[in-house]
């Protein structure tokens, strides 16, 4: 400040009048941490341009993008909008084109795998796995084996005589002639066929979910291992029961009835076997069943245990295999496995009952009181070789 200022400062001020002073802002000086935020700034702001430069770029080549480069581009922007076909090989193309074709490969493949587990369900609804079960290891034959060739040569002529003969039984007219279409039998001689056993008529259209399949059975090993094809039909009855006949080739390759096996013929029914106690081997068709508690232990000898049933399910016996005697063990296996009863080869849960043949007699010194033994397993179902 000069002297003349200095001076003017302490001089009076007159009345009326107010000194002011200007005050003068320092200017500030750059320091360095301003430094650092105009260097961030023109860091962010040349990734901006970068960024927006790429944008402009499809391979990301950053840069200004000449006169010829711009030329590319529109023309690779026009070849975009043309048809599919007529890009052929460029990358988008060859990429949608792969999709089809993997999605193609898979969809062949899951329709072969359905139509091949159609076409096996089918099948086996048609044709059924003969239960045979005899030999342990033994395999079964085909089904279109010698036993069964019969059959599947001209089944659609087999099942139409079948039919025919079943037609016949529920009129219950020419006995003569129906006696030529049955099976022999050794039983029942030449005694004849008592059309009360046949029961209410059978239905053989499609609504009684008539059906039919082809099966094989073997007798067991101890009764000459013989073995015969056979063709079962099932259905409805007039009265809403349940029907199962069988037909086997007779002696002159004629398709006979096997009448005994329809009905459940036997030497003695079960109640008759429980009222007269038969000491002689008896040939018996029935169901058979087993539970655990059905194995006893008679003195030193230990039995397994069945429950035998007629065409009365309250109609059963009780009926014991010897597995100390010779040959015990083996009906025993013989008629677990047509059970599935504690198979290890299979998850399936036990049947519950299953027809059988077998020859059987009352032993009075089995127990106090004396129990039904089974002598010999004959074979399974109810048609035998």
């Amino acid at each position: 400040m000069s002297e003349a200022n200095e001076n003017k400062v302490n001089e009076p001020i007159p009345d009326g009048m107010v000194r002011k002073k200007r005050r003068v802002r320092k200017r500030r000086s750059s320091t360095p941490e301003r430094s650092s935020d105009k260097d961030e700034a023109n860091k962010l702001f040349a990734k901006a341009k970068e960024l927006l430069i790429g944008m402009h770029d499809e391979d990301e080549d950053f840069g200004p993008v000449d006169v010829a480069e711009q030329l590319r581009r529109l023309k690779r922007k026009k070849e975009d909008d043309r048809p599919l076909d007529e890009v052929w090989g460029t990358k988008k193309r060859s990429t949608s084109w792969l999709w089809i074709v993997l999605v193609g490969i898979i969809a062949s493949v899951i329709a072969v795998v359905v139509g091949l587990a159609i076409w096996t369900n089918q099948d086996v609804k048609k044709v059924d796995r003969p239960l045979s079960f005899f030999g342990g290891n033994e395999e079964l034959e085909p089904l279109a084996n010698d036993a069964l060739t019969w059959f599947f040569d001209d089944s659609v002529t087999i099942l139409d005589e079948a039919k025919k003969t079943i037609g016949m039984l529920n009129q219950r007219e020419q006995l003569d002639e129906i006696d030529k279409r049955l099976r022999d039998s050794a039983f029942r001689g030449d005694a004849t066929i008592n059309f009360d056993d046949w029961g209410s008529s059978l239905l053989t259209n499609a609504w009684s979910q008539f059906s039919w399949s082809a099966r094989l059975v073997r007798s067991s090993n101890s009764s000459s291992s013989k073995e015969r094809g056979y063709v079962s039909l099932t259905g409805k009855r007039e009265n809403g029961n349940p029907f199962e006949v069988f037909f086997v080739q007779g002696n002159k390759n004629q398709l006979v009835l096997d009448w005994d096996a329809s009905i459940g013929w036997s030497e003695m029914s079960v109640s008759q076997m429980a009222i007269e106690l038969p000491q002689e081997q008896t040939f018996l068709r029935c169901r058979v069943g087993k539970e655990p508690g059905y194995d006893q232990s008679f003195g030193m000898d230990h039995y397994s245990g069945y429950v035998l049933t007629g065409e009365l399910f309250d109609e059963f016996i009780f009926a014991y295999v010897n597995l100390d005697r010779p040959g015990g063990k083996a009906i025993d296996r013989d008629l677990r496995l047509l059970l599935n009863y504690g198979s290890f080869v299979s998850d399936d849960p036990p049947l519950q009952e299953q027809k059988v043949s077998l020859s059987l007699k009352f032993d009075g010194e089995i127990g106090a009181e004396g129990q039904f033994e089974i002598v010999e397993y004959l074979n399974d179902g109810w048609v035998t070789p």
